[in-house]
């Protein structure tokens, strides 16, 4: 985490644009005022970048109409806009890479003379509640905000107007039947709201397991399965392996995925992306990113690792190959940073069998403050009930202090309960919402 100061401290908002497009997969901003494109509107456009925008709904013309006008103009469904009453945050999202929590308007004024005040969270910082949080801030601002048509810029561009010209009463503003009318939030006690974001969890992985259960059964039948897959392998796992390489073949442009982009494109033709997908799939004549090495060796492996019999003797050892079996795993060691894991903080360019290598011995010699240690959490998820009570599980094992062990987030957890139980439950990690997401499906992409 570092203190985005501007003039007081030298870090400026601008250093993170002119230094993460290449790693940003979409954008994500709630901020009330926005005056200048050139900061982040026209940066995310030139680079590619799909954008969902939340800007304040009210008298006072919040966001400028050339703004308003030059989002309307694109009419792209990457590029979005919407308006909120009782919208003040300043949050920018940019996923892949981090967030921005503070005080600064997307103005020249606030990025560059301004006294501001904010906070920049590397991805890695961003835990799974935090970023809980973040989605349900966007999803709460999407649920209420008004979409950017020609009637709402029709009813900015005579307000903006009135304002040069006088002061108006605002009630003749709110009477304007082109907008989403809002009372704003409500207070909410801790409890209810902890209880809301489990329900919500629940609901949204349940659902997204059905979704798994149905794509592996349409690509697990004689005709759907490319020949190098051997009919014995888990359906679940199969599922995994088929939306790992759609994601790696088919949503890159370069050395980034447009998911988000995909998912626009297809989120009306759901069926007929999916057809698509596994057509191409079944005509593979050899896997296109080691797809059958990750069936055929890696995943009978986790999954007689992962017994409750072997569980309960497992080694360090044991443990750092089974973190070297796990996407999620491998790709949080790629990017947490090296003093997290007692690997030096200079420029020593570590591998990625390295990084995990510390990674893990560092969640081997964790607790969680009710003292348990990896063996037992993944024992507790897995076997520590019915398979139906599994998802609550999860909730608890990334949300409750009792089992919460840091660098096991759901990404990571989601995976290992899918090559433990692949027959019940396919893997779920981020890659794999991803992938879900830019076949047109809507769901969430928790944070890794």
């Amino acid at each position: 985490m570092r203190l985005i100061m501007g003039g007081i401290n030298g870090h400026y908002l601008r250093n993170i644009t002119e230094n993460c497009s290449r790693d940003t997969e979409e954008v994500l901003a709630a901020v009330a005022y926005a005056t200048d494109a050139s900061l982040l509107f026209d940066w995310c456009w030139q680079n590619k970048i799909p954008l969902k925008f939340y800007g304040r709904l009210d008298d006072c013309v919040a966001v400028s109409v050339p703004i308003l006008a030059s989002f309307l103009s694109k009419k792209s469904p990457n590029f979005v806009c919407r308006l909120v009453q009782h919208h003040h945050a300043k949050v920018i999202w940019w996923r892949g890479v981090g967030t921005y929590i503070g005080s600064a308007n997307l103005t020249g004024s606030a990025w560059y003379k301004n006294v501001e005040a904010g906070c920049f969270f590397s991805e890695e910082e961003i835990s799974d509640e935090m970023g809980s949080d973040l989605l349900d801030l966007f999803a709460t601002l999407d649920a209420h905000s008004t979409p950017l048509t020609e009637e709402l810029i029709r009813e900015m561009t005579q307000r903006a107007k009135a304002l040069a010209a006088a002061m108006p009463d605002p009630k003749s503003f709110w009477a304007s039947p082109s907008f989403t009318k809002w009372s704003g939030l409500v207070q909410t006690a801790p409890k209810s709201a902890s209880d809301r974001r489990r329900q919500a969890f629940l609901e949204e992985w349940h659902s997204t397991l059905q979704d798994l259960r149905n794509i592996g059964t349409k690509i697990s039948l004689p005709e759907n399965r490319p020949a190098w897959i051997s009919e014995s392998a888990p359906v679940g796992a199969q599922t995994d392996q088929f939306l790992h390489a759609h994601y790696y073949q088919r949503t890159f442009d370069g050395r980034k995925a447009n998911y988000a982009a995909f998912y626009e494109l297809n989120k009306g033709r759901r069926e007929g992306a999916l057809f698509e997908a596994i057509d191409w799939w079944r005509r593979l004549p050899t896997a296109p990113s080691n797809e059958d090495e990750m069936l055929n060796i890696t995943a009978p492996l986790l999954r007689s690792s992962l017994t409750a019999e072997r569980l309960g003797s497992m080694t360090h050892a044991e443990f750092q190959d089974i973190c070297l079996g796990v996407h999620a795993i491998k790709d949080y060691a790629r990017r947490v940073p090296n003093k997290a894991v007692s690997l030096a903080d200079d420029s020593t360019p570590y591998t990625i069998p390295e990084k995990v290598a510390a990674l893990s011995k560092r969640i081997w010699n964790d607790r969680s403050s009710g003292g348990a240690r990896v063996s037992d959490l993944l024992q507790h998820v897995l076997y520590g009930g019915s398979n139906e009570q599994l998802p609550e599980r999860l909730w608890q094992a990334v949300t409750d202090p009792k089992w919460k062990i840091d660098g096991l987030g759901i990404s990571a957890l989601g995976e290992l309960v899918g090559w433990a139980l692949p027959d019940r439950f396919p893997p779920r990690n981020g890659r794999t919402s991803k992938a879900l997401r830019s076949l047109g499906y809507d769901v969430t992409i928790h944070v890794e």
